[in-house]
């Protein structure tokens, strides 16, 4: 009687847990890259998760999630201060911000700050460090993807959260 008892109501249940976790996150999923080059490496930027036409070549520590249904991305980087010009030459401050952008859904990650989740107020964000930025880029041939970029200059990290 192998298939019956305590231990095959725990694996039955273990089963079940697992499937149900599986089902809860299987269009969500979340990658670290030590480096730019990294991400290069194994076609993040390829796939356009990673916008390097924005990030300086020395950007590392890169944390990105995403959420394929609705499609959402969340990444932290880290940059040295000294090595930011192509970043700030990238992005547009603002002071409004873009309806598409203004409520960032929480991607359920420790990295991700929690100023940067739900409806977004850019009083509290500044009072933690961060100056707010928007990028557009073409999604489709026919839509525009909208990035806001939130920059903490002085210690050389940044996150951007984009509902493509």
């Amino acid at each position: 009687m192998s298939g019956s008892g305590p231990s095959a109501l725990f694996r039955l249940a273990l089963c079940a847990g697992l499937s149900l976790t599986l089902l809860a996150c299987g269009d969500r999923s979340e990658s670290f890259y030590p480096t730019l080059a990294d991400a290069d490496k194994v076609g993040a930027i390829d796939r356009g998760w990673i916008p390097d036409e924005w990030l300086p070549a020395s950007t590392h520590s890169i944390h990105e999630a995403q959420e394929l249904s609705p499609e959402n991305e969340w990444c932290a980087f880290e940059f040295p201060p000294s090595d930011s010009e192509k970043l700030r030459k990238n992005l547009r401050r603002v002071d409004a911000l873009p309806a598409s952008v203004k409520h960032v859904p929480n991607p359920h990650v420790s990295w991700w700050p929690e100023v940067l989740v739900g409806d977004l107020d850019l009083a509290k964000i500044r009072r933690a460090g961060f100056d707010l930025y928007t990028v557009e880029k073409p999604a489709t041939s026919i839509t525009t993807a909208t990035y806001i970029f939130a920059i903490d200059w002085a210690n050389g990290r940044g996150f951007f959260y984009t509902d493509q």
